[in-house]
């Protein structure tokens, strides 16, 4: 085979490698920093030891015998990986959780790097290529150490300004040492200027904060920027740029269509029930409840965002809150609940691992007999495929799945709520709240007017025979980044180029 081909190939080989691995292991550790960078250290690593040892072979113009075994090898490995991953993760249940997937990653995508590494660099190897292959390894080298410092030191530490300063100037001081002794001493002054008044300029206050509306919180998590701040007499959570939770700076209620229709729970259920929520999301709909006197837990998996929510409706104590992924905790948790409302999901980041038919078995589970799922997605027209998807999905343990869209007109992107039991939900029409007896408060009378909205347009997502989404085959995220094109072009309508979302 040719050796550009052949090399494109492994190259194509390696990626693919890192990126399928980390499929298979966030559904056993949740998707988080850590899975990332262990995922990535471990493929980088792999692959350098890989090009280190076939460096050292026998010179070859091509692939010789022995690296057509470790590569062969290292097919072998990947496929039967595949086959026995449910066993091995579950032999990592017990470990700590950073090290059960440090040992997963090194497993699943370091050991088959490793033998495409060795494979690329024999291919390499001969006088010339040896060194080269050297050089690259000890590059792959430090782009592994540089995966855990980065994400977990530099930049929820130093944040992203100070982070690329850094880098730029350890840049420069390569630069500056590698080429001094051929550099005038005139050219190295000015090169030391240039950089430290582009260091100026990169490190000053961003001028999008001073133009924009009054910033109350602006934090780096380990996955997410968050800022909250006021406009117009609303304030904003944002993560990313996404919306996360919105109130009413006067009164403190909450302003979102979704939250708003999902106040109908309490016409459902006239008792004090139990309800489980996944994502904090401000804390705005756990609240509520809470006041209303429901036994309310949330689960959020970024403590960053829990400390954003507090300049929202969050209050420490008021709610009980556990910091852990999800899928994890529902996994592990042994309590039932009346009611379980899966609000983890913004305009651009569905987690597609609570999206599969493994994690709603876990789910159901978790709810009683006569209790109710719901699942709160951001969707582009109540056509959406993923919607019929998504109620496939749950279909595979609830009998019933209906849907309800906050937004207009049906094609428009918005909020619709997933309700899923394993009965009819026990609501007619007729019980909903009298709009009339509310004209005195526009404020309550918009939240019925959301209610009112969404149940009287409820429908059955279609079509019929939609695809169940597994842990296997997932493809949430492709229709997610359509999601996303959509709402980016709404937000940045909405709040312009000085809003203050980013």
């Amino acid at each position: 085979m040719d050796r550009k081909l052949g090399n494109l190939l492994l190259g194509a080989c390696a990626f693919a490698t890192a990126h399928a691995a980390q499929r298979m292991i966030a559904p056993f550790a949740g998707l988080g920093l850590t899975l990332q960078v262990a995922v990535l250290s471990a493929s980088l690593v792999g692959f350098a030891l890989g090009c280190i040892l076939g460096a050292g072979s026998r010179p070859a113009e091509r692939l010789s015998p022995l690296g057509g075994r470790i590569l062969l090898g290292a097919a072998v490995l990947t496929l039967a990986l595949t086959a026995l991953r449910r066993p091995l993760l579950e032999s990592l249940d017990h470990a700590e959780l950073r090290l059960a997937v440090m040992a997963a990653s090194a497993l699943f995508t370091g050991l088959p790097c490793a033998g495409i590494g060795f494979a690329f660099a024999e291919g390499h190897a001969d006088s010339r290529g040896a060194d080269s292959m050297r050089g690259l390894a000890w590059l792959l080298a430090g782009a592994a150490l540089a995966a855990p410092l980065s994400g977990y030191l530099l930049v929820p530490r130093l944040g992203l300004t100070v982070t690329l300063t850094v880098i730029a100037a350890t840049e420069a001081v390569v630069a500056l040492v590698s080429g001094a002794r051929r550099a005038s001493l005139p050219s190295t002054v000015g090169a030391l200027l240039v950089l430290a008044a582009a260091s100026g300029l990169a490190v000053r206050p961003a001028t999008a904060v001073k133009l924009g509306p009054r910033l109350l919180e602006h934090r780096f998590g380990a996955e997410s920027e968050y800022r909250v701040f006021d406009r117009d007499g609303a304030r904003y959570l944002l993560a990313d740029g996404s919306i996360l939770a919105v109130i009413d700076t006067l009164s403190g209620d909450g302003v979102q269509r979704g939250a708003s229709a999902l106040e109908l729970l309490k016409h459902f259920r006239s008792g004090r029930d139990s309800m489980l929520v996944l994502g904090l999301r401000g804390g705005t709909l756990p609240l509520s409840f809470a006041r209303s006197g429901w036994r309310v837990r949330v689960v959020e998996p970024d403590s960053v965002a829990a400390t954003a929510s507090r300049r929202v409706s969050y209050r420490p104590g008021e709610i009980p809150l556990e910091i852990a992924d999800p899928r994890r905790f529902v996994r592990a948790d042994r309590s039932r609940y009346s009611v379980a409302v899966v609000d983890a999901f913004a305009n651009s980041d569905l987690p597609w691992t609570l999206c599969t038919r493994e994690f709603v078995a876990d789910l159901a589970a978790r709810v009683t007999p006569d209790g109710l799922v719901v699942v709160v997605v951001e969707a582009h027209g109540w056509g959406d495929p993923m919607l019929g998807a998504l109620a496939a999905t749950l279909r595979t343990q609830f009998a019933h799945v209906i849907a309800l869209p906050t937004s207009e007109p049906q094609t428009a992107l918005g909020t619709v709520l997933l309700f899923a039991s394993h009965q009819p939900v026990p609501f007619r029409d007729e019980q909903l709240p009298d709009p009339v007896t509310y004209f005195q408060n526009p404020e309550a009378l918009w939240v019925v007017q959301q209610q009112s909205h969404a149940w009287l347009n409820r429908y059955l997502p279609q079509p019929a025979d939609a695809p169940v989404l597994t842990d296997d085959r997932n493809p949430v995220d492709v229709w997610a980044d359509r999601v996303n094109h959509a709402a980016r072009a709404d937000l940045h309508t909405f709040f312009g180029p000085h809003g203050g979302s980013w």
